[in-house]
Formats: structure tokens, C-alpha cells, sequence
């Protein structure tokens, strides 16, 4: 795997230049590496499993062989970065507990359908804040 900046400014200007990913083509298991503020949870092999449903993309993470953390992923614009395209990971489902909800990942792609940046977010009353980046690489 590449690696990525260390700075956040670095990391901010790597996200506006990856390109929007099609998702349709996210299907599969995908390992999570937080590259800010968090610990990684990459060696305790921390992963995305998405697939298709119903002409919706799904999907859920999996940590220390739990899952948890169920989205939806849609289309939208990440406002805080010049309004780029991004696929929004959206938590706000029903099987997920009232802390869960908030939480918005808004990826881009680096290597088409192999190697994603991410930015993450918690949304609270209307207000968003972001938290830190995140890469997801794809699981042969």
C-alpha cells in the first residue's frame, strides 16, 4: 500500500486531488486505517464489508470480530473541501444505537476500486465536525 501524508494540510490536499469513486463499484471487504487523531485499528484487522441490496449500497464494519456500525452509502459533496463529489458513508439507520447515527465518512478515490482517503465526521443538532482522515483498502 502507498503511503499517506503525515500533516493535515498534506492529507486535506491529497483528498481534494483523489477523484470521486463510483459507487457502484464498492462491493467487498475493505480494511480501515485511521492516518489521524485515532489510533489505528488496522492490525486487529478493522474493516468496512459492503455489498449491494435492493439497488442500495450497504454495509457495516467489523473490529475484534464484532460488527457494528451499519451505513448506507450514497452520493454527495463534502462542503468542507471546496464541495468535491465524494461517496458519503452515512450511519443513520435503525440498527444502529442513537450514538452511532451521527457519524459521516465522505471518501474519495486514490487507485480505482483498490485504495480510498477518507474524512470523518460526527454530526450533533445540525452541526458537523470533523474528526480526522482515514484510508480503506481493498481486500483481495
Amino acid at each position: 500500500m502507498m503511503s499517506f501524508p503525515i500533516s493535515g494540510r498534506e492529507l486535506k490536499r491529497f483528498f481534494k486531488s483523489a477523484t470521486p469513486p463510483d459507487i457502484t463499484e464498492f462491493k467487498g471487504e475493505y480494511l480501515v486505517d485511521m492516518l489521524t487523531v485515532w489510533p489505528s485499528f488496522k492490525r486487529f484487522s478493522h474493516k468496512k464489508v459492503i455489498y449491494r441490496k435492493n439497488d442500495g449500497v450497504l454495509g457495516y464494519n467489523v473490529l475484534f470480530n464484532r460488527v457494528w456500525g451499519h451505513f448506507a452509502v450514497r452520493e454527495g459533496v463534502c462542503s468542507d473541501v471546496d464541495s468535491v463529489r465524494v461517496a458519503v458513508i452515512d450511519y443513520n439507520r435503525v440498527e444502529n444505537s442513537f450514538p452511532f447515527r451521527g457519524i459521516r465518512d465522505y471518501v474519495r478515490c486514490v487507485e480505482k476500486n483498490e485504495l480510498f482517503i477518507g474524512r470523518f465526521y460526527y454530526s450533533f443538532a445540525k452541526r458537523k465536525q470533523f474528526l480526522g482522515y482515514f484510508s480503506l483498502e481493498k481486500i483481495a
